[in-house]
């Protein structure tokens, strides 16, 4: 399986081929056909990952529950609004009416990644992770564990943001990863270890809200890897500083 624009292509997918028939000759202006471009010598060949690769689409999962709660969400603001109209004010409707356009503002605020690619593949040749068209690889070797950290709603007497309260957590291997992967510097974070024996340090991407991916980041991980599963456990927020 390679990565196109498109989508995940497997390996054992093949492209169709085009026929041109012999009496039809090519147009080319009179000049000759280029002739096809080729690798360096040197050059690595495209990775291709096992047909039994899973492809977990986060921007597709966050696509689906602003259908689903922003419909409803939307839906109840304009029936709020429409009896506001026809029925008079009441605190009581504009306490729903509040509620619901708040509800609808957060999800159409929540909508904004969704346009980035975002998702996982797991291959037994490593975990990939992908976003606006970019991927980036870590080979299994060099991970330690992999599990799924989620925050209570309240913590420190506050609220916490849905969007950061399941997260998906690589915890490299050894003290050079970073050093060997800097372009995952972005989702490096570095808390006090909260699943004794592993370490402080990991790589945290946040997953949306009410969705299946848990789930399926699991069961994906549990087929392909099942030594490197640490399970589910709860996280918790740094103190907020004082003063």
């Amino acid at each position: 399986m390679k990565w196109l624009p498109g989508g995940w292509q497997r390996a054992d997918w093949s492209e169709p081929t085009r026929t041109i028939p012999r009496s039809t000759a090519r147009y080319n202006s009179g000049r000759p056909a280029a002739e096809p471009v080729r690798p360096p010598a040197g050059a690595p060949a495209p990775a291709l990952l096992g047909a039994d690769a899973h492809d977990i689409d986060v921007s597709a999962a966050g696509f689906r529950s602003l259908l689903i709660g922003g419909g409803i969400s939307g839906l109840g603001t304009v029936l709020c609004a429409a009896a506001l109209v026809n029925s008079g004010s009441t605190v009581g409707l504009w306490i729903w009416q509040l509620l619901f356009g708040v509800v609808f503002l957060w999800f159409v605020m929540g909508s904004r990644g969704m346009l980035r690619g975002r998702g996982f593949l797991i291959d037994r040749s490593g975990f990939y992770a992908r976003t606006t068209g970019e991927v980036v690889g870590v080979d299994w070797r060099e991970i330690q564990a992999v599990g799924i950290g989620t925050l209570p709603w309240i913590e420190n007497k506050r609220p916490v943001n849905p969007e950061r309260r399941l997260a998906l957590e690589i915890y490299p291997a050894d003290p050079g990863f970073a050093e060997r992967h800097p372009e995952l510097e972005r989702w490096w974070v570095e808390e006090p270890p909260t699943v004794q024996g592993l370490p402080p340090d990991r790589y945290r991407f946040h997953l949306p809200p009410f969705s299946r991916l848990p789930k399926d980041l699991e069961d994906a991980i549990r087929d392909i890897a099942p030594q490197k599963w640490v399970g589910r456990y709860r996280r918790h927020l740094p103190p907020p500083p004082q003063g």
